[in-house]
């Protein structure tokens, strides 16, 4: 029996990206085969994005869905004509050897493959590495399967048939935000299957200041919250972070853990002992689901991981108010 090679619709959608998009277009042509095809959609640029990817041979089309990165996505895979859609961000650049590895994992027989972020980020800033090193720390150490329960858009490969038979992403949803997590929860929640491929690191070129990884997380857990607030049976266990609860754990237990801290210290100057008590197991909890994530930052990036380990205590603080938020937001009946 022959080697098995399966037609892929690349999909690239692209706002504006002219800075990165040379950088993720060069890689993924290169490696693609005679029956595979290469489509950007260039979802209402005001720069030259059109015009580079036409310069990558790339076919260019205009969104012909709501504005959005799921309107982008959806409009690229009804023109695609491979057997499978592979997605891909316009600030995502592929490894080498990329279209091999994806299809060794093609040929597993599942419904869609997700790679990982790699572990170098972008940059010099904390905040940089601190998002690109917790995905990469999540893909590889707290997901225990092979198999995840969300996707990441930035490289997610799906057959498009499937891709079809749910109706794609859920364009209602604003911006880049959970439209990746709903159609996840989707096709896991009618039995197909998410596998994994750490073997394809996916180098994200988006940088970070402090200020922007906070208000980027504040929408995106207010965005999750809606969602999961909203959604409907037909899904499947929510994803948090791409795993399962149980998976991430150390990061909701934390998320309540880290406000026992300043609560116990307030108790304990109103005079009572039980608050030190109080902040005590707060920070024994918060410590022993992070001292991994802490320590591997650290060995990986020095400095900079040590600095980048603190930024997850005030993004652990943010996840109760914006819980809160998305909850006051749901209830005055805003459901996206």
């Amino acid at each position: 029996m022959g080697k098995i090679i399966t037609s892929i619709t690349v999909v690239v959608p692209v706002h504006n990206s002219e800075k990165t998009l040379e950088a993720v277009l060069e890689p993924l042509r290169k490696e693609l085969l005679d029956r595979d095809e290469f489509i950007v959609v260039d979802d209402r640029s005001d720069d030259r994005s059109g015009e580079i990817a036409a310069q990558f041979g790339a076919k260019v089309y205009p969104n012909s869905g709501s504005s959005g990165a799921a309107g982008a996505r959806n409009t690229g895979a009804l023109a695609a004509a491979g057997e499978w859609v592979l997605f891909v961000d316009s600030d995502a650049v592929v490894p080498s050897g990329w279209r091999d590895k994806l299809q060794q994992r093609i040929n597993q027989g599942f419904a869609a493959v997700q790679a990982t972020y790699s572990h170098v980020a972008a940059g010099n800033h904390p905040a940089t590495f601190y998002k690109n090193f917790y995905y990469y720390y999540t893909f590889t150490r707290r997901i225990g399967s092979d198999f995840i329960t969300g996707c990441g858009t930035f490289f997610f490969a799906v057959k498009r048939s499937v891709f079809l038979e749910l109706k794609g992403f859920d364009d209602r949803i604003p911006g880049a935000t959970v439209e990746d997590a709903d159609f996840a929860a989707r096709l896991v929640g009618g039995g197909g299957r998410i596998l994994m491929a750490p073997e394809i690191e996916v180098y994200h070129l988006r940088e970070y200041t402090f200020s922007d990884l906070m208000k980027y997380d504040w929408k995106m857990m207010k965005s999750k919250v809606l969602y999961l607030l909203r959604r409907s049976r037909d899904h499947a266990v929510p994803s948090v972070s791409m795993a399962t609860p149980l998976e991430m754990l150390p990061v909701l237990s934390g998320a309540v853990s880290i406000w026992l801290i300043p609560a116990g210290l307030v108790v304990y100057a109103a005079a009572s002992q039980w608050g030190i008590w109080l902040a005590a197991a707060g920070f024994l909890i918060l410590t022993t689901g992070h001292a991994g994530f802490w320590l591997a930052s650290i060995r990986e990036a020095g400095m900079k991981g040590f600095k980048a380990s603190l930024i997850t205590l005030p993004d652990l603080l943010l996840i109760v108010p914006a819980l809160l938020s998305g909850l006051i937001m749901h209830l005055s009946g805003r459901k996206y």
